[in-house]
């Protein structure tokens, strides 16, 4: 049960994005066209059937969704997943309408987008083997053994849960994909009452449904089955009714839509995260410059100058947080305008460590440069310049007096491996699981007096996610750090 070699279209303006996915699927062996605008796409999408579709849905020329019907228009069995970093209810539903089987956000890992993928992959199989059925039937090849068989391989197809219930609760039909959103933890057996099998709450539900079966049209439901929205399920329940418009049974539909939840949990953590830093830096900045203008500390301009550079330095470190925010937004939102170029990452590292020469020698620290030559990248400039400027300050910033910077560039298997490595205070587990997360620092005794925003290590990681790369940090409390970063080589 697996195709081995996959067709896949990538419909999407961003060369990195198209790039990332083109590279992840072709190095295993699946065929991969791309295109750069959404009038290319529906031409190729509608010229041959593709096996998955992934599609921008903000493209330069046409909207995504025009993409969606025109390919769904010719191929109504078309897979296609929507990529977008302008998620929303609106355009899920939209989308969903018009039949696109998945919705993943922007920027995603590599590892999320495989997920997507194989599942996809699965359903693409069962949507093949059931129009391998569909051309037997007409041939009068199959035999009515067989067409049991063709209904469940239809029914497995479809990625949504389903249950169908007669007038007594019991389970008449039934794919694996219900049971597994739910969760379930008895056995669904055909036959025995749904109520046997069910949470409480949802017994709740299947209660109500059957008391007012006669009069009821249709019900929709949201579940949460692992809080706080790990596992989020909309419920659709139709009533089954015959010619005389009597009641027997129910049909009930389950979709998963954890990842829209997610996102509007996160976007609420965000916001508030952003107002709680914002405020703070303000804050002391009103109450230094009041006190400055009260003269609640005599009139000797001389006491007030070390308020008014703490203001300074204040003020400089929020312009610093705006910025990263902003850039944050950005890459989010779709919205940075790359210059990709071809560029030598050994070049570039040489370049940032000389720019922080000053602040080494300060520091009483050493670098050392183990670099490989002609190792060529296709980036934007000022990208990997911020990506670099990150990683090589921070381990400036939590080294040790006479401590060391190593930074070295290879080859690995069609990537370019970056290694950072510092001998300073280093972390301790738990503050390694959530170093990439917004606004997160570590504390600790050592990092009292070292400033900084919380956002540069989550700006790498989305800049190096956007170009199909990889990034891990390896870390020991009061020893050091290393960050290895994997960036595509470019095609010579």
């Amino acid at each position: 049960m697996k195709i081995e070699r996959a067709n896949i279209l990538v419909v999407d303006d961003e060369f990195g994005m198209r790039e990332g996915i083109r590279r992840l699927f072709e190095a295993q062996g699946h065929r991969v066209e791309t295109a750069e605008t959404g009038r290319l796409g529906i031409d190729k999408g509608v010229a041959e059937e593709f096996d998955i579709y992934f599609i921008d849905l903000r493209i330069g020329d046409i909207d995504g969704v025009e993409v969606l019907g025109a390919i769904k228009g010719k191929y109504p069995e078309a897979i296609c997943v929507i990529c977008t970093a302008y998620a929303s209810i609106e355009t899920a539903v939209e989308t969903t309408r018009l039949g696109a089987y998945h919705y993943i956000a922007k920027p995603f890992a590599p590892e999320e987008i495989q997920l997507v993928f194989d599942r996809a992959l699965e359903r693409r199989w069962y949507i093949l083997e059931a129009r391998q059925l569909r051309l037997e039937q007409e041939r009068r090849l199959l035999e009515i053994a067989q067409e049991k068989s063709r209904i469940r391989t239809i029914i497995n197809s479809i990625a949504d849960g389903i249950v169908v219930l007669n007038q007594d609760a019991e389970v008449v039909l039934f794919n694996p994909q219900y049971p597994r959103l739910l969760e379930l933890k008895n056995e669904l057996v055909i036959g025995r009452s749904i109520r046997e099998v069910l949470p409480e709450h949802l017994q709740e539900m299947v209660t109500d449904i059957f008391n007012q079966k006669d009069n009821l049209q249709g019900i929709q439901q949201e579940f949460v089955i692992r809080p706080p929205a790990k596992l989020v399920v909309m419920a659709n329940t139709t009533p089954i009714r015959d010619d005389q418009n009597r009641v027997l049974g129910f049909v009930s539909v389950l979709r998963d839509i954890s990842e829209l939840k997610q996102l509007e949990l996160l976007k609420s953590q965000f916001v508030n995260m952003a107002a709680h830093e914002l405020k703070a830096p303000l804050t002391a900045i009103q109450g230094y410059l009041e006190m400055v203008v009260d003269k609640s500390l005599g009139d000797e301009p001389v006491v007030y100058d070390g308020y008014l550079r703490r203001s300074l330095e204040r003020s400089k470190t929020l312009i610093t947080l705006i910025n990263d925010l902003l850039n944050i937004s950005r890459i989010q939102a779709g919205k940075v305008r790359r210059e990709i170029e071809r560029l030598d990452l050994s070049a570039q590292v040489k370049s940032v460590v000389d720019f922080f020469a000053n602040e080494i020698e300060k520091s009483g620290l050493s670098a050392k440069l183990e670099l490989c030559e002609g190792l060529m990248i296709d980036a934007d400039r000022e990208e990997m310049q911020r990506v670099l400027t990150n990683l090589i300050s921070n381990a400036i910033k939590y080294n040790r007096p006479q401590g060391l910077v190593l930074v070295k560039t290879s080859r690995e298997k069609g990537y370019a491996r970056l290694v950072v490595q510092d001998t300073g205070i280093g972390m301790k587990p738990e503050e390694k699981e959530r170093l990439f997360e917004e606004f997160f620092r570590a504390k600790n005794p050592h990092t009292r007096t070292i400033t900084g925003t919380g956002l540069g290590l989550t700006l790498v990681k989305k800049i190096v996610d956007s170009y199909a790369g990889r990034i891990e940090a390896e870390s020991v409390y009061e020893q050091g750090t290393t960050f290895t970063v994997l960036i595509p080589l470019a095609e010579r």
